[in-house]
């Protein structure tokens, strides 16, 4: 026993696949009803139908169209103006400050970009409604149904609408870029059109210095630091030399090395006496005891002094002068680099400043927004020329149709 199983896509396609047997079916009845109600053809009467017919079809559509054209539909007038982005830098290689935003463009190539989009968007499209009433003006009753924009447009249509009425082209060689915008009015598009320039420059300097002043701000931030660093290295000296009640304790080293050589110098003198002495005069006499006791002064001042330079127990801690100079030397070492790093920092200031000068943009007019002295569209001629082909091929298929199924019923 077999069974006939169908997949599931093949039994939901049955009712699409009789829709269209049926849709196809209805299609051909009214072309079969049309052929069967056209009376036979006549001698006198053949050529008079098949200009009605023609008349029908294609003249009452061209007519109805063509007094549309000529006493309801607005004009509307083009304006239209060319802009390029410039920078202060003369350097070609110099990098563009907008260009991380477009990575892989070309950096003449960038900016441009940007303010072509920046044109098309709703930020823009919401600038000119605030400023112009653009809005209001496309809903206006003043213009034909068909051209003005639906009274009850949303936020999106009034986009689309906007979009629909702007051209904005952009030469990659020159960076050239060229709007064009519609308006119902030549002052108007013209207006519109001036708007949008002093808009988009506004858009340009405001990146442009939005950037340099971040990167202004970051070497700014570094300087106040390194000085903020400069003033506490600065403090740390001042505090070590009240707490120690020295200035500078390598000078006061070199100090006390001088008298120790200086007190050495006559301890070896006095013992080359002491010998001399004991040659010819009594041990006990008062002279050699005299010089003894003079003798063992100069050496507890020697041991006092070297114990004050260097120490000899850790009781005496950061008082030893030792230490004290290397302390000292390390805060010296740290007030150094405080200011070399506070130096640097002021020259990449400078450097930065320069740099973000010379990045600044500026979007410069190349030709001023045109006043049209005549509506560009619609276009009546062309579109009443290609509705007239367009007419007659429909005329055309229908008719071939209408005889074909007249002389298969033959």
């Amino acid at each position: 026993m077999e069974t006939n199983t169908q997949p599931a896509s093949e039994q939901k396609a049955k009712p699409d696949s009789g829709a269209l047997k049926r849709t196809a079916e209805v299609v051909k009845g009214m072309f079969v009803g049309l052929a069967a109600n056209e009376p036979p053809s006549e001698p006198g009467h053949s050529g008079i139908r098949a200009w009605r017919g023609l008349l029908l079809c294609v003249g009452l559509p061209l007519l109805l169209v063509s007094a549309y054209y000529l006493f309801f539909v607005s004009d509307r007038y083009v304006s239209s103006t060319q802009l390029i982005v410039k920078d202060n830098g003369s350097s070609q290689g110099m990098s563009s400050s907008l260009g991380f935003l477009l990575p892989g463009v070309g950096a003449d190539n960038q900016d441009a970009f940007l303010v072509v989009n920046y044109i098309q968007s709703l930020d823009m499209a919401v600038f000119l409604d605030k400023t112009l009433q653009l809005s209001n003006y496309y809903k206006s009753d003043r213009y034909d149904i068909f051209s003005r924009l639906d009274s009850n447009a949303t936020q999106e249509d009034y986009l689309e609408y906007y979009r629909e009425h702007i051209a904005i082209g952009h030469d990659e060689s020159t960076g050239i870029i060229t709007i064009k915008m519609e308006a119902f009015e030549p002052e108007f598009a013209r207006n519109l059109v001036e708007t949008v320039t002093q808009k988009s420059e506004d858009f340009v300097n405001a990146i442009s210095n939005q950037l340099a002043d971040k990167q202004v701000a970051f070497v700014r931030s570094e300087l106040e630091l390194a000085q903020s660093k400069l003033r506490a290295s600065k403090q740390e000296i001042l505090d070590f030399q009240n707490r120690n009640k020295v200035v500078s304790p390598e000078e006061l080293t070199k100090g006390i090395s001088g008298i120790i050589q200086g007190l050495e110098a006559k301890l070896a003198e006095l013992r080359a006496k002491l010998t001399a002495a004991k040659t010819y005069l009594n041990p006990d006499s008062s002279q050699v005891v005299s010089m003894q006791a003079e003798i063992s002064a100069l050496e507890e001042q020697i041991v006092a002094e070297k114990e004050r330079l260097v120490g000899v127990s850790d009781a005496q801690g950061e008082q030893r002068l030792n230490s004290l100079s290397a302390h000292f030397q390390n805060l010296e070492l740290n007030l150094q680099f405080a200011t070399d790093a506070y130096a640097a920092s002021l020259k990449a200031l400078e450097t930065a400043r320069m740099e973000a000068s010379g990045r600044l943009k500026h979007l410069m007019v190349v030709s001023q927004p045109s006043l049209a002295e005549k509506a560009e569209y619609p276009r009546k001629l062309y579109n009443l020329t290609s509705l007239a082909i367009i007419l007659l091929l429909i005329y055309g298929i229908v008719k071939m149709l209408v005889s074909s199924i007249r002389d298969h019923r033959i």
